[in-house]
């Protein structure tokens, strides 16, 4: 089984350069089940990543959170070996009620990215669902 540290490295991948994290957050999610989604084999079609956000990151989101996004819009690396990095579209602030984060999604529309800094968390979320039909149909 994978340590936390590599679990870490290994899904950070997904996330922009710019947006920094110090873990995953485990005590959401079995270690195993997270070891298996990070894993090539047996795929998962959906799911999601809990990141808890440095210190660094969360101060410079406080103070200019859009303009330090903005240009946060590919991420670290591919999801497979040879596969280019995931591309983002542009980030949208987000408040609703006492909530204040913002998210962004991939451009193949099968991600999202929610940035919560109040709450020190960044949350990946996939759904590869219906992607090859929905590729393949006709517009």
């Amino acid at each position: 089984m994978l340590d936390a540290a590599t679990l870490h490295r290994r899904a950070r991948r997904v996330l922009p350069d710019k947006i920094q994290t110090c873990g995953i957050v485990t005590d959401a999610v079995d270690p195993a089940r997270l070891a298996s989604l990070l894993l090539p084999l047996g795929h998962r079609r959906r799911g999601a990543i809990l990141f808890e956000l440095s210190s660094v990151t969360r101060s410079v989101l406080a103070a200019r959170s859009l303009a330090f996004l903005q240009d946060a819009l590919t991420a670290r690396e591919g999801l497979a070996r040879r596969a280019a990095p995931l591309a983002y579209h542009a980030w949208q602030a987000v408040s609703q009620g006492a909530f204040v984060g913002f998210r962004t999604t991939s451009r193949d529309g099968r991600a999202s990215l929610w940035l919560a800094p109040c709450a020190g968390l960044a949350v990946y979320a996939w759904d590869d669902r219906g992607w090859a039909t929905r590729k393949q149909a006709p517009s």
